[in-house]
């Protein structure tokens, strides 16, 4: 219960870091930049919490990952429509999400989760790139980066954003921004690939006639 309320508060702190975005100037942009530090952290410490007060369980782990989906496509979606970036981004994205999030439905009312020992992912390349620790460490710490270079290209954009960094700087800030922000789309599609092929074997398995 606890790890849900959490998961439940950084809905409510997404919907604030938007509402600074848009009504709060550049300081807006600077305040969003510390509060979406704060809501990725969150993401951990809800999973830590489940575990630590054993509260781990299947509509935990999906609440999550739908949280997860909310946060991460109300980003690409509103700095597209800044034209920051590409609406290519939000689509591939939401697209991915949808497809993933709905063989994960259906794994789910066979017994198998997105992640943990009941995991769908049954290859061993499967389990390296959408279960392990490390794969989703680095997708959520490339997604935090992509964020905050999404929330500082804008907000550099903004009128006095000279005084606080240079323009060479700033130039700097947009390329490796860029770079991160790409890195995390493509790292997106790669982690979707194998949750496609692991679910082959029961979206596609033959019903017996007498059922």
């Amino acid at each position: 219960m606890s790890a849900n309320l959490i998961t439940l508060f950084r809905l409510f702190l997404l919907y604030f870091i938007f509402f600074v975005l848009d009504h709060s100037g550049l300081q807006g942009y600077i305040w969003a930049f510390f509060l979406t530090i704060f809501l990725i952290l969150l993401d951990a410490v809800d999973g830590i919490v489940a575990r630590w007060l054993m509260e781990t369980s299947e509509i935990g782990g999906v609440f999550d990952i739908v949280a997860d989906r909310i946060v991460e496509n109300c980003f690409w979606i509103y700095f597209a429509t800044r034209g920051i970036i590409s609406f290519w981004v939000p689509f591939i994205i939401i697209s991915r999400g949808i497809l993933t999030d709905d063989i994960r439905g259906v794994a789910l009312t066979k017994g198998m989760t997105a992640f943990g020992e009941k995991t769908l992912q049954k290859s061993s390349i499967g389990k390296a790139l959408v279960s392990s620790r490390w794969s989703r460490g680095l997708y959520g710490f490339s997604k935090m980066l992509a964020f905050l270079s999404l929330i500082s290209i804008q907000g550099m954009a903004m009128p006095g954003s000279e005084y606080f960094v240079a323009h060479d700087t700033q130039n700097i800030i947009r390329v490796s921004g860029y770079a991160i922000i790409y890195f995390t789309v493509g790292y997106c599609i790669l982690r979707g690939i194998p949750v496609i092929l692991d679910s082959i074997p029961f979206l596609f398995q033959k019903r017996n006639p007498g059922n």
